[in-house]
């Protein structure tokens, strides 16, 4: 058996701003009804952000065993992440893992130059990123630059 699933970074075909915004999140979870549930609302998320107007991309990273699992995307710019978190589509991904527990998340500006972010990069942010109760509402993740 696997112990970790990859869904590969997947641009949405948008044409790139000079600065892009990405945000990289971190969902833990042991046992495997709770895994299932956090793997199905990735999948479901994925589609709508790649769906999503002013995505640029978007990809997914599990681990069951250790009840791990990472979402990133970018974004032209933090509105359009904004209506992505109050969308519908948004809404009914996450409705099943809200309660599930502590939930890390960063939000940066990278240079589109950069190309997409790579996940030993994402992994140094989320390391950073206070863990927290994951809540529906405005993002309320650390916003820093990253050039």
């Amino acid at each position: 058996m696997p112990t970790m699933f990859i869904l590969p970074w997947r641009w949405t075909g948008q044409p790139r701003p000079d600065v892009t915004v990405v945000f990289a999140s971190r969902f833990d979870g042991a046992g495997l009804r709770t895994g299932w549930r956090l793997f199905v609302g990735g999948i479901r998320l994925r589609r709508a952000v790649l769906l999503s107007p002013g995505a640029l991309g978007v990809s997914l990273r599990a681990h069951p065993v250790k009840g791990r699992y990472d979402t990133l995307s970018m974004w032209n710019d933090e509105a359009s992440l904004l209506a992505f978190a109050q969308s519908t589509d948004h809404q009914a991904a996450v409705s099943g893992i809200r309660d599930l527990g502590a939930v890390q998340g960063i939000l940066l500006s990278r240079q589109a130059a950069n190309g997409r972010p790579r996940w030993k990069e994402t992994r140094r942010w989320l390391a950073t990123a206070e863990p927290g109760p994951y809540h529906q509402g405005p993002l309320s993740c650390e916003h820093a630059s990253q050039t």
